[in-house]
C-alpha cells in the first residue's frame, strides 16, 4: 500500500466521508493517522492513512467506540499482524468464495492464451484478474495454477517447453514491477529470501518477496541459484531476523541443507519450504531449519510465530552411511551416463529421450545418498517413470528395465563401493517388472 503522502485533507474527506472535526480530533489524541504537512504546513495523506481511517470507521460501525478501536489496532501491530492487511485477507476471502467461477474462467482463459503465444490477450486477462481481485488472490488462484497445468502438459509430453517459459516469463514481468512499486517497509524485522545452488525456480520465492512486502517487511531477495561463499557473506552484512530459503527438487532439497549448515555459524533462524516439501514430508526428518508451511497462509503464521520466539540451537548432522558412495557416484556419474548409452543404442533406444531421464536421475541419486536414504529416490522413480511414457519409450524401455541397466552401469563404473545403490536399483527394477 503506498506510503507516499499525496493526498491533500479535502480528497481524503471526500474518499471516506469523514467530518473534518472528527478526523481532526483523531489525530490530536490519537496520532491516527499521522500525515505529514507539505511546505506550506498543509496536511497531506498516504494511501495507508486513507485506509486506515476506513478501518476505523468500520470498527465504529461495528459497534465500537474510537478508543476501543484504537487500542485494538495497536495491539494487532504490537502482535505482528497489519489491521490493514487482515481486513484485505478477509476481503479477499469473501471474494474467492463469491467468484469461483470467474476464477475458473479467468485461469482457463490466461492458460489457453499462454498455450498459443498470445502475450497481448494474455496480459488483458491479467489485467482483469488484477482489477477484480488482490495480489494474493490473482497469484495464487488463477496464474500460479495455470503455470503449474502447463508444467504437467510438458510432463506428459502434451505441451513444450517453450510455452512453460512463455507463461513463466510474463508473470515474473507482472511479479518484478509489483515488487519494484511496492510501499516502504513499516516493520522493523528484517528478512532474506533465496534459492540454493542449482534451484533456478524462483516463482514461489518472488511471491513470498512479494506477499512479504506487502504485509510492511524488509525484504532482501536474493533470486535463484545463490552460492554458498556469497551466502554466507551477505547474511553476515545484512543481519537478516530470518533468512527463508525455497526450493522445487529433491536435488535442491539437498542444497538447500548444505546452506543451512554453511550458515549455522550466524545463529539466524533458518527456514526453509517448496513443493518438494509438499510431495516429500519423509525428507522433514533430514532437515536443519524450521518447515515454514505447505501455503503461504502458513509460512506468515510460522514467521510471526519464529520471530517471536527465541531460535532452538540447530543439532548436528548425524555419519552419513553413504558419504563414501557419495563421492565416488559424483566423480563417476558422467561415466555411467556414457555406458548407459552404449547399452541404449545397441538396444535401438532414442537416446536424446533416454538422456532427460538419465541427468534427472543421476541428480535423485546425489541427492538421496547426501541424505543417507536411497528410499527418498521412490517418489523420483515415478517422475523417470512418467517422463520415459511421456516421450514414448516403451518398446523393452520399461522402467525396470531402465534401472536394471543403471545398475549394471554403476557397478561396472564404481565397483564394489556401489553395493548398496545397485542392490537398492535392482530390488526396485524387481518391483516395476512385476507391476
Amino acid at each position: 500500500m503506498n506510503q507516499l503522502a499525496t493526498y491533500t485533507l479535502g480528497s481524503v474527506l471526500r474518499k471516506t466521508g469523514i467530518n473534518a472535526d472528527t478526523l481532526r480530533a483523531w489525530e490530536r489524541r490519537y496520532k491516527l493517522p499521522t500525515p505529514q504537512r507539505s511546505e506550506g504546513g498543509h496536511r497531506l495523506y498516504s494511501e495507508r492513512d486513507v485506509e486506515i481511517i476506513k478501518w476505523l470507521i468500520r470498527q465504529q460501525e461495528d459497534g465500537m467506540r474510537i478508543g476501543q478501536a484504537v487500542k485494538r489496532w495497536r495491539q494487532m501491530l504490537e502482535a505482528g499482524d497489519d489491521p490493514l492487511y487482515q481486513a484485505e485477507a478477509t476481503r479477499a476471502g469473501a471474494d474467492l468464495a463469491g467468484d469461483l467461477s470467474q476464477i475458473e474462467g479467468l485461469r482457463q482463459k490466461w492458460l489457453n492464451a499462454c498455450l498459443r503465444f498470445d502475450e497481448v490477450e494474455a496480459e488483458q486477462i491479467a489485467n482483469d484478474a488484477f482489477t477484480r481481485f488482490s495480489p494474493e488472490v490473482a497469484f495464487t488462484e488463477v496464474f500460479l495454477p495455470s503455470v503449474r497445468e502447463i508444467g504437467e502438459l510438458w510432463y506428459a509430453g502434451k505441451a513444450t517447453v517453450q510455452q512453460e517459459h512463455f507463461a513463466s516469463a510474463l508473470l515474473m514481468r507482472r511479479l518484478n514491477a509489483l515488487i519494484t512499486t511496492s510501499p516502504p517497509p513499516t516493520r522493523p524485522e528484517k528478512m532474506i529470501i533465496a534459492c540454493p545452488p542449482k534451484e533456478e525456480h524462483t516463482l514461489s520465492a518472488l511471491l513470498l518477496t512479494l506477499f512479504l512486502r506487502r504485509r510492511g517487511f524488509q525484504v532482501v531477495y536474493l533470486g535463484d541459484n545463490v552460492p554458498l561463499a556469497e551466502f554466507r557473506e551477505t547474511v553476515e552484512n545484512v543481519k537478516p531476523n530470518m533468512v527463508l530459503l525455497i526450493a522445487q527438487q529433491l536435488k535442491t532439497a539437498a542444497t538447500l541443507e548444505q546452506s543451512i549448515q554453511a550458515l549455522a555459524a550466524s545463529g539466524v533462524t533458518i527456514g526453509y519450504s517448496g513443493g518438494i516439501f509438499n510431495a516429500m514430508p519423509t525428507l522433514h526428518p533430514y532437515m536443519s531449519g524450521e518447515f515454514m508451511g505447505n501455503t503461504f497462509e502458513e509460512v506468515f503464521g510460522n514467521i510471526e510465530r519464529l520471530l517471536r520466539e527465541t531460535p532452538l540451537p540447530r543439532g548436528s548432522r548425524t555419519e552419513n552411511p553413504h558419504a563414501g558412495l557419495l563421492a565416488a557416484f559424483e566423480n563417476s556419474h558422467v561415466g555411467i551416463h556414457a555406458q548407459l548409452n552404449d547399452f541404449f543404442s545397441k538396444w535401438g533406444f532414442p537416446l536424446k529421450q533416454m538422456d532427460e531421464s538419465t541427468v534427472f536421475l543421476a541428480e535423485a541419486i546425489a541427492a538421496s545418498l547426501y541424505f543417507g536414504d536411497m528410499d527418498l529416490l521412490k517418489h523420483e522413480l515415478l517422475w523417470v517413470q512418467s517422463l520415459l511414457e511421456a516421450r514414448d519409450v516403451q518398446d523393452g524401455g520399461s522402467i525396470g528395465i531402465y534401472l536394471d541397466a543403471y545398475a549394471n552401469a554403476a557397478e561396472q563404473t564404481l565397483g564394489e563401493i556401489a553395493v548398496p545403490l545397485v542392490d537398492w536399483l535392482k530390488a526396485q527394477s524387481e518391483v516395476y517388472t512385476k507391476a
